[in-house]
């Protein structure tokens, strides 16, 4: 099954290394949120079918932008679990972003 991606760009300052900091010491991957945990997936159905569940995990991408390491928060389309937990109606997938529905 191919991954989708849904991306969200936002600068994440507190986790983005500087351009002078990334040159000092490397690119400071122990603070980026792709060094945490994976999440859990959350599946969601639209209200027009809400039989064909689709499930996404969050997930943090590394851009360079102006100088800056940024950390952008995406959704990657997961397989759905044979009893999944909870759905979110949703009124289309598009309404989806990776800070909530």
């Amino acid at each position: 099954m191919a991954a989708a991606f849904c991306v969200c760009c936002v600068s994440l300052g507190a986790w983005g290394a500087s351009g002078a900091a990334a040159s000092e010491s490397g690119t400071r991957w122990e603070n980026s949120p792709a060094a945490f945990t994976e999440s859990v997936p959350q599946c969601y159905a639209t209200r027009g079918a809400p039989q064909e569940i689709v499930c996404y995990r969050h997930s943090w991408k590394a851009e360079y932008r102006h100088g800056d390491v940024v950390y952008v928060p995406i959704l990657i389309q997961v397989p759905r679990p044979a009893h999944p937990a909870s759905v979110v109606l949703v009124d289309r997938l598009d309404d989806i972003r990776p800070g909530g529905t």
